[in-house]
């Protein structure tokens, strides 16, 4: 019985490495002497061996790809590579890398933060986010630099956890993330300031998140100043009321300086938007869906999508599934549009997790029109991921 319970002692403390590491060359030289002691046995050291390995491997699991110096400098990045096939005849096949980005972030102090995140992918180097925090308390934090505008859960969401290759067409027309915004693909970022933070703290975590933002609404990696007076206001409002359940509300005001129409030069318009979405997490099952609509000048958009995704083996595994309805002619001043352009997709893709760091993932989209005449353009797109 003493026997027994000195065994247990002594594997309890083998587990606690960095209390050995001076008494000891490695961990087989303590097991070595263990088993020469007769403390344990050869087949109880293969098990302690055994156990070692699987906690180390573990723990490298959990351990985020970021190379740092302390608190202060910490660099990650992202590698996105694709390949897309077109139904359209119009469209070639290829190869491209999405996208190719390098994050330095860090704490300065326990109050302030800051980030610089640059995409490399395309002709030239953009900087996407460039910007500093100061945190007050939890109730209170201040942005001020160049960051993403709080308009859209998706848009909000990171390249690196989207569920899909692309964001849905009512995110890239309305947030600044395609070409079909009157500001093109902005990356869903600009150049403000922000106030955000989460109040109504009930049962160790927040019910309330929300960020209040001005902006000039020239959108990211712009050298230039503001090309008029008016500041862009967003906000957004996130209701956590149980578990895994995620409402939010958002809305954007914006006058904002752009081309529309055939016009050769850009004038200042209205780009008004609001937004509602929604995501509920029940274990491997997670179900999201976004409601935005938007104002350019006097013409109505609007668009929403619904989808599911679900884990079918472990955590390896992910089916995706999407509907995907974008309008860009809902209404025009009073009247309601006679446009048959709005555009519907239905997506199924899979995502396979290698690991923590490396995700590949194959999404077919099947696009339907909304005029009589169908136009084939049906994607296959294939996407392997890296984060490090």
């Amino acid at each position: 019985m003493k026997h027994s319970y000195l065994k247990a002692i002594l594997f309890a403390l083998i587990l606690l490495l960095p209390a050995f590491a001076s008494y000891a060359q490695s961990n087989d030289d303590l097991l070595n002497l263990l088993i020469k002691k007769n403390v344990i046995t050869e087949q109880d050291a293969d098990s302690v061996r055994a156990d070692l390995a699987l906690k180390q491997q573990a723990q490298k699991d959990k351990t985020p790809p970021i190379i740092g110096i302390g608190k202060q400098l910490q660099v990650s990045g992202l590698i996105q590579t694709e390949y897309e096939g077109f139904q359209l005849p119009t469209k070639y096949n290829t190869f491209l890398v999405h996208r190719a980005r390098l994050d330095v972030k860090g704490n300065i102090t326990d109050d302030w933060s800051y980030e610089v995140y640059t995409e490399f992918a395309g002709v030239n180097p953009k900087l996407l986010d460039a910007y500093a925090t100061y945190r007050i308390t939890d109730y209170l934090k201040f942005t001020a630099g160049q960051f993403k505008v709080p308009f859209s859960a998706e848009s909000l969401q990171s390249d690196a956890d989207l569920d899909f290759i692309d964001r849905s067409q009512v995110v890239n027309a309305l947030d600044a993330r395609g070409t079909t915004d009157p500001l093109g693909n902005q990356n869903g970022r600009d150049v403000g300031i922000q106030l955000n933070g989460s109040f109504a703290k009930v049962n160790g975590h927040y019910l309330f998140d929300y960020y209040l933002g001005l902006f000039n609404g020239q959108g990211f990696d712009e050298t230039s100043n503001d090309l008029n007076n008016h500041k862009d206001f967003a906000g957004r409002l996130v209701f956590h009321p149980i578990t895994n359940l995620t409402i939010g509300a958002d809305f954007y005001d914006g006058k904002d300086n752009y081309i529309i129409a055939k016009a050769t030069t850009a004038t200042n318009n209205k780009r008004d938007r609001q937004g509602l979405d929604a995501k509920y997490v029940l274990g491997k099952l997670a179900l999201s869906g976004e409601y935005d609509k938007g104002t350019d000048v006097a013409t109505k958009k609007d668009g929403w999508y619904g989808q599911a995704t679900y884990f079918v083996w472990s955590d390896k595994l992910q089916l995706a599934a999407r509907y995907d309805y974008y309008d860009p002619t809902e209404v025009t001043t009073s009247v309601a549009s006679t446009a048959t352009d709005a555009t519907t997709n239905y997506i199924g893709g899979i995502n396979y997790f290698f690991n923590k760091y490396v995700k590949f993932t194959v999404d077919y989209i099947y696009a339907r029109e909304q005029t009589k005449t169908q136009i084939n353009n049906n994607t296959l797109e294939a996407q392997l991921q890296l984060v490090f």
